[in-house]
């Protein structure tokens, strides 16, 4: 074993250990695994969706296709006896807008890099909630292991009607319409609205539970204004650091840092009396040192009642790459 494998390997046993409670008490069956420079493996990310692992590798990890498949197996078989059966590779480059929409082909390979081929698709389990997921169905999963604890969080408040944008697979919506919340989903995109759609059947939800719209933001939360009986307790923004527009459905780009403090602007109009918004980030210039905090202030124009939230969970250990507040203006 060389020196690089060596010190992956390192990282790799030491990071496992401190997820053990996870993996031993089995409540939660997706979880990360090693959190870049959080583990001391700066530009990896490693993400295990019950028999199965996601490997995410950017472009800073500086790792050879060689070097990339020795971790890959050496991962395989440190986590074979906790029942892992595979490891799949996911190159991403920091910027992604500069691959012009391409993608790399392993991202839609079934033949992992390490270990025996799974299912087009699992099912995970978190604390009372089941989702799916999808290991080989491009640069996402379709579960966004970041928003753990909040996802049972903001359940546990029970509010009775949730607006929840840039919904992508309704994860959010889940465990909320669980304990009795009508959930209304916006997202552009069709295909993850019925992917969300399919994750409350999987929890034995009635499609009555939740609406699903496929609308831009903007474009719904200018209708809902309009429209007193669409009012909301709970508000769920988590948008994208960027998304490409559509000019024929009249769907204009997103850009965090510029559009952020209108989000919010508009996410006021529609709430209900002492309702609150849960506001999020993985933009780098958002997600360290308040940032994400001091533009909710600014955006309002004087500091709202900010609300606690629960500390990041065990595996999320890199600082500054996410951020989360929740507040009634």
């Amino acid at each position: 074993m060389d020196f690089a494998a060596a010190r992956f390997a390192e990282s790799l046993d030491a990071a496992w250990r401190r997820r053990a409670p996870i993996f031993e008490d089995g409540e939660v069956t997706a979880y990360r695994v090693l959190d870049g420079p959080g583990d001391g493996v700066p530009g990896v990310y490693l993400d295990r969706y019950g028999p199965a692992a996601v490997m995410n590798v950017y472009e800073d990890a500086h790792l050879s296709q060689t070097s990339v498949t020795t971790a890959a197996q050496l991962t395989l078989d440190m986590l074979a006896p906790a029942g892992l059966e595979a490891v799949y590779v996911k190159p991403f480059a920091r910027d992604r807008s500069r691959l012009g929409g391409r993608s790399p082909d392993e991202l839609r390979a079934a033949a992992p890099r390490a270990g025996r081929k799974q299912p087009e698709s699992l099912v995970v389990q978190e604390y009372e909630s089941r989702f799916e997921v999808r290991l080989y169905d491009g640069h996402s999963t379709g579960l966004f292991l970041d928003h753990r604890e909040h996802r049972r969080a903001l359940s546990q408040r029970r509010p009775p009607r949730v607006l929840n944008l840039f919904a992508y697979t309704c994860a959010f919506a889940a465990p909320l319409a669980a304990v009795g919340a009508h959930v209304t989903n916006v997202d552009v995109s069709a295909r993850y609205l019925e992917w969300g759609r399919r994750n409350l059947a999987l929890n034995g939800l009635e499609p009555s539970a939740a609406r699903f719209f496929r609308m831009d933001a903007f474009e719904f939360l200018a209708y809902a204004a309009r429209h007193r009986e669409e009012r909301f307790h709970l508000v769920i923004l988590d948008p994208p650091t960027f998304a490409a527009g559509d000019r024929r459905r009249g769907v204009k780009p997103w850009k965090a840092l510029d559009d952020y403090p209108a989000l919010v602007e508009a996410a006021l109009r529609v709430l209900a009396p002492g309702g609150s918004v849960f506001a999020a980030s993985n933009t780098r210039e958002l997600a360290g040192n308040g940032a994400l905090a001091r533009l909710v202030t600014k955006a309002l124009g004087s500091a709202p009642a900010w609300q606690p939230l629960p500390p990041w969970p065990v595996d999320v250990r890199e600082s500054g790459r996410v951020a989360a507040v929740l507040f009634t203006p």
